[in-house]
């Protein structure tokens, strides 16, 4: 069976997958937002076919350049970040002051205020502290919880996958058929 025709369809069942509506948050986590996944993430999915250690050829889900996906930040997408979790959210926070600087969009919202604030050191601190405070107290969930369960779901059911899987297991059928 030639897997180099299921490799891409798999791709994008996995980065359709990612772009689903599903993100909740907040204390009541009563239903879903409108986010989705960051366009990093689901512009990186690929596939590759490649042997394993039985020598038998696999198809592999890979992201942002070829890692795993168990490598890459679809682990917490996979399986949820705990409240209270990682004490309290303050091994988080340089990570999330790069995120603020580095993310165009975020700006920083003066409370009392309601202007704009600039991007300096003191007020990105201040907002990583309070976004890893949030992930402390609440976590955050995806719901469903696995986007690779719901792709593996997509992957059977699809119609180009079964007709492909098909053909070839006609195609192989009749050759064995020849031979006797």
């Amino acid at each position: 069976m030639d897997l180099e025709a299921l490799a891409p369809i798999i791709a994008d069942i996995v980065k359709e997958s990612l772009n689903e509506k599903v993100y909740i948050f907040g204390r009541y986590q009563r239903g879903t937002t409108n986010r989705v996944a960051t366009g990093r993430l689901r512009d990186s999915i690929g596939a590759v076919v490649e042997d394993n250690r039985q020598g038998i050829q696999v198809i592999r889900v890979t992201a942002l350049g070829g890692k795993r996906l168990e490598d890459t930040y679809a682990y917490w997408l996979i399986n949820d970040r705990q409240p209270g979790a990682s004490g309290g959210g303050n091994v988080f926070l340089p990570a999330i002051e790069q995120w603020i600087m580095n993310k165009k969009s975020f700006r920083i919202r003066d409370y009392k205020t309601g202007q704009f604030l600039p991007k300096t050191e003191k007020n990105v601190k201040s907002v990583a502290f309070v976004i890893a405070r949030s992930i402390a107290r609440f976590g955050f969930q995806n719901k469903p919880k696995n986007f690779v369960e719901i792709s593996i779901d997509k992957i059977m059911n699809n119609e180009q996958i079964i007709q492909i899987i098909e053909d070839a297991t006609v195609d192989e059928l009749l050759n064995k058929l020849e031979g006797l």
